[in-house]
């Protein structure tokens, strides 16, 4: 039934960012000549209102504005970000809520850096005044192959989900901006399209909602499901590619024998290779196709414990950890 599922969620989330013609190309080229320092939230949010015919398209240009000029603020990174609210009634304490949120999104704008509360606050701002419904959901997200099956990972992030053509859609905005190189707590600016309307089952290969409903999806039912799955990079999301094995993050396998992987939808002039972290260099794979299934082995030169990645024309797309016996 879990394939069933799979193929439900990707037929409804191919058709509403495909089946209605939006040409969301044509939507970043516009944002190229959008303006780095709008006035307020007002400005940017009736501009991108004007420019926009239709909900998908303003959400991107959301998206798209927010990705490009909103650094990761690394100096804020690991600082308490606590807020106390004195109110004597539930509305006045809403109130408030509403408020933060409000100044919490100009800041965004104004200062151009962020953690992600303020990247998903500034988008949840922008789309309510575009009357388009927007959450913010806050999860666990996971991005180090050393977080494979680990299942104490505390909520530490925040991402939206939006309300599009009666259908949520989930977006990272925090992510979609760029990267951060913790050894120097460096942010690098570089735009991906990997984190808008994902398909639910790859978000949820990195992101756990605390409120699961937010997963949008049936096939992950535990935290342990959740910790047991690989790590997908941004080069295998949105890609439309189908890992059907190894699904689980830890990989038992003998030196002599490896392991095969199985995917599909893979583009044809994708170049493979795979490197183990104890392994001083890694090497390109020989694959075979089979109907509509590319299927590739992996040999690992040494024993133990050992992290792999899978690369996709020289890009990371698939982390695991590795036990060869």
């Amino acid at each position: 039934m879990r394939f069933f599922k799979y193929i439900l969620t990707l037929t409804l989330f191919l058709a509403l960012t495909k089946g209605y013609g939006q040409d969301l190309d044509k939507v970043d080229r516009m944002l190229s000549n959008y303006p780095a320092n709008p006035s307020s939230t007002e400005e940017l949010a009736n501009r991108i209102k004007n420019d926009f015919s239709n909900d998908l398209e303003r959400v991107r240009a959301i998206y798209k504005w927010i990705a490009l000029h909103v650094a990761y603020d690394t100096k804020a990174l690991g600082k308490p970000q606590r807020v106390r609210f004195s109110y004597r009634t539930l509305a006045e304490l809403e109130a408030k809520k509403k408020q933060f949120r409000k100044d919490l999104a100009l800041q965004t704008l104004k200062k151009r850096k962020a953690l992600c509360e303020g990247y998903s606050t500034l988008f949840q701002n922008l789309c309510q005044q575009m009357n388009i419904e927007c959450e913010i959901v806050p999860g666990i997200a996971r991005r180090l192959i050393s977080e494979i099956d680990r299942q104490n990972l505390p909520s530490n992030h925040a991402w939206n989900a939006v309300k599009i053509n009666g259908k949520w859609l989930l977006v990272d905005v925090t992510w979609a901006a760029g990267w951060v190189d913790y050894s120097k707590m460096k942010f690098h600016q570089e735009f991906s399209s990997a984190y808008f309307a994902s398909d639910p089952n790859e978000f949820a290969m990195k992101h756990l909602p605390d409120d699961q409903k937010w997963l949008l999806t049936d096939n992950i039912n535990s935290k342990a499901e959740f910790a047991s799955q690989p790590i997908p990079y941004k080069y295998f999301l949105g890609k439309n590619i189908k890992l059907l094995s190894p699904q689980k993050g830890t990989i038992n396998m003998l030196k002599s024998t490896g392991v095969q992987f199985n995917l599909q939808n893979v583009p044809a002039d994708t170049e493979i290779a795979y490197h183990f972290k104890r392994e001083k260099y890694g090497q390109k794979v020989k694959s075979f196709t089979k109907a509509d299934t590319l299927s590739f082995k992996i040999y690992s030169e040494l024993k133990g414990k050992d992290e792999l990645v899978i690369y996709f024309n020289g890009e990371p797309a698939l982390g695991y950890k590795v036990i060869v016996k």
